[in-house]
């Protein structure tokens, strides 16, 4: 059959073969969705809680440690005198205000030497018999404020000839919120005290 112009009409398979369009539609899963319980929601709160917990524990007990030095100390006196060793300054670059809870001192002596610790404000002291001309006052550290210029000494006093190592100083503080115990100050004091009443300390 021709038509008027001239063409002849397409067959239907022929339009059929291209029209037709191959689809593989793939089914669909349903999104899932993770919903915690409000027991859930709670123990994940207080895993986050307990984490920052620590941290801040961690970061009240474990305040920046003070200045140590390797220098050894050595002084010498007499029986039935007052002797004053520095053993811990905090000098200009000391940019720290600390509260001091407690000053440790342990030493190893032949004989019987008492040991207090003081701290020397406004002033440092190396071995003398003579603090007041370096100190501004002398004061039980305990719950004293430590700042730029202060130093820790200590007052060693023995009625009869000893020898002694004094290790290096443990003070607790407290600084902002945190606190804690750290080393302090030079390695060790080698103190000798003879028996004669005769040995004077050096000045300073």
């Amino acid at each position: 059959m021709v038509t008027r112009s001239g063409r002849r009409p397409r067959s239907a398979s022929s339009n059929n073969a291209r029209g037709l369009e191959v689809r593989f539609d793939q089914p669909r899963l349903p999104a899932v969705r993770w919903r915690p319980t409000t027991w859930q929601q709670r123990g994940i709160v207080a895993v986050v809680l307990a984490g920052l917990l620590a941290l801040l524990t961690l970061y009240i007990k474990t305040p920046t440690p003070l200045p140590t030095s390797a220098r050894t100390v050595t002084a010498q006196g007499a029986a039935g005198q007052d002797l004053y060793i520095g053993m811990f300054a905090a000098g200009r670059d000391f940019d720290r205000t600390i509260r001091i809870r407690g000053v440790k001192v342990d030493a190893k002596a032949s004989g019987r030497l008492d040991i207090v610790p003081l701290l020397c404000r406004r002033g440092t002291v190396g071995v003398t018999t003579k603090p007041d001309e370096f100190c501004a006052d002398l004061v039980d550290p305990e719950g004293e404020r430590m700042v730029s210029g202060d130093s820790v000494v200590l007052r060693v006093r023995a009625t009869e000839g000893v020898i002694a190592i004094v290790s290096r100083l443990q003070i607790s503080f407290r600084e902002d919120l945190r606190g804690g115990t750290s080393s302090a100050g030079y390695q060790r004091a080698i103190v000798t005290i003879s028996g004669d009443g005769g040995a004077t300390a050096p000045q300073g």
